[in-house]
């Protein structure tokens, strides 16, 4: 059993967890570190202490500058990042909870069963992709469809061309979930153009509400509005940027949501959002929880957001909770499932900063690490980064995307969709002949060779 240090490219002395039953805990304060001497704590498994400090340190077995071997994939994936990651918010304000993830806090069967894809492979079909289900390689198909919502290319382009696009070295390849999808409406906010669509699910009987996150300097704009205003609800505040962008297109989300419900037979309503979007998803799953004339009791209702910040104040997240339980008993304890995943570096989850005032929604989020996910405790949801004490993960093991970032969940590199994207928007995809342009620009990027669409160079 192995100690992963998930503060990973931090040099120096590393960390280490009160939990182990060891004497060390790091304490995160404004990016610096320091270490303090603990005493064992029975009621948390500290029976003992080991009889040197070396007996636990995870340096004995670590590099304290990196713990991961990248494949030379790898190292030209990150060297050509372009989008930012927030790997250094996350080392200047995310803060590390001092309860330690183990293989018991894995994420049940049963989710994995909900959200991800079976029998696909991820991008990187060399490497060992570690989840707890075993035919599962491709987590989150739900999170295929948030992320759809960055597209510079029309949702329905990308819908009618599915076959063509979901081939090697198109920006669809591993986004199977989207393969049967039938568009409802996509649209644009009033405020900053902010892009959203609805979908429905033949397959799963599901309607999708999918909102993009931050994309623009406009979107960014609003993001840094941090100021609190009051919401509506008088029952807390909320963001003002995010408030103001969600006000802007929330009259066209509504008007997708019932036009989905009325023309196909959905058994449950999802909202999903990446970044931002994750949290314009809250907002809106707030104002639906309050509604009479769209949730009904043979409609299940879930929310996927991935990399949120945090959106509302303690007093908003304790009546958002409060409208959740209202509804689970209502409807059942099934009626409403919630799933909130904060991934390993990434800052923008410890955004705004707690001391500002703002809480996360979600009571228990997931963490996700070195392709696991762990279910993490209602009492660490304002932490962004854990210790994870696995038997599964191991030094000098390949992993799927192990520095981590913002760009970086289901399994799949956001960059690369939206590089792929940007070159299928400059092929012009609603003229004809746009697969032999797209390759003409693939083939110039290195991404295919000249064989064809069906033999890509490098797949990131």
């Amino acid at each position: 059993m192995t100690l992963l240090n998930c503060n990973l490219e931090q040099g120096g002395v590393p960390d280490i967890d009160p939990n182990i039953p060891g004497v060390l805990d790091n304490v995160a304060s404004s990016g610096n570190q320091r270490l303090r001497r603990l005493t064992p704590n029975p009621s948390r498994g500290q029976s003992r202490l080991p009889k040197t400090l070396f007996d636990m340190a995870p340096w004995k077995s670590f590099p304290s500058k990196r713990h991961y071997a990248l494949t030379e994939e790898q190292r030209r994936m990150y060297a050509s990042e372009k989008l930012e990651n927030f790997r250094w918010i996350s080392k200047l304000v995310a803060t590390y909870s001092s309860y330690i993830l183990t293989d018991s806090n894995l994420a049940s069967d049963n989710l994995y069963q909900e959200l991800a894809e079976l029998g696909k492979q991820p991008p990187f079909h060399s490497l060992r992709f570690h989840v707890h289900h075993n035919g599962l390689t491709d987590c989150f198909s739900v999170g295929q469809f948030a992320e759809m919502a960055y597209s510079a290319v029309p949702i329905h382009l990308l819908l009618e061309h599915y076959e063509t696009l979901s081939q090697p070295g198109y920006p669809l390849e591993n986004y199977d979930a989207v393969r049967d999808a039938i568009l409802i409406d996509a649209f644009r906010g009033t405020s900053a153009d902010l892009p959203a669509y609805v979908a429905y699910r033949p397959d799963t009987s599901q309607l999708i509400v999918s909102i993009s996150g931050t994309s623009s300097v406009k979107h960014a704009l609003q993001d840094l509005r941090a100021i609190r205003r009051t919401h509506p609800s008088g029952k807390g505040a909320v963001h003002s940027g995010f408030w103001v962008l969600y006000q802007g297109i929330k009259t066209e989300l509504m008007i997708g949501i019932r036009k989905g419900l009325a023309e196909h037979p959905a058994t449950e309503l999802i909202l999903t959002g990446h970044s931002m979007g994750g949290s314009i998803s809250y907002l809106l799953c707030l104002d639906l929880l309050t509604s009479d004339d769209i949730l009904r009791p043979n409609l299940k209702l879930k929310i996927a957001a991935f990399g949120a910040p945090r959106t509302g104040d303690a007093a908003l997240v304790t009546f958002f909770r409060e409208l959740v339980g209202s509804f689970r008993q209502r409807f059942g304890g099934d009626a409403f499932k919630e799933y909130s995943v904060k991934g390993y570096n990434d800052g923008v989850p410890a955004l705004p900063p707690a001391f500002l005032g703002y809480r996360h929604f979600c009571a228990q989020p997931i963490f996700t690490v070195c392709g696991k996910l762990y279910q993490t405790p209602a009492t660490e949801s304002e932490h962004a980064l854990f210790h994870v004490h696995s038997d599964g993960i191991d030094e000098g093991q390949e992993y799927l995307f192990p520095k981590g970032g913002h760009n970086y969940y289901n399994g799949r590199d956001l960059e690369r969709f939206t590089r792929r994207i940007n070159w299928l928007d400059k092929s012009n995809p609603s003229e004809h002949g746009w697969e032999a342009r797209y390759l003409d620009i693939s083939v110039q990027r290195n991404e295919m060779t000249p064989a064809g669409a069906n033999a890509p160079n490098i797949q990131r």
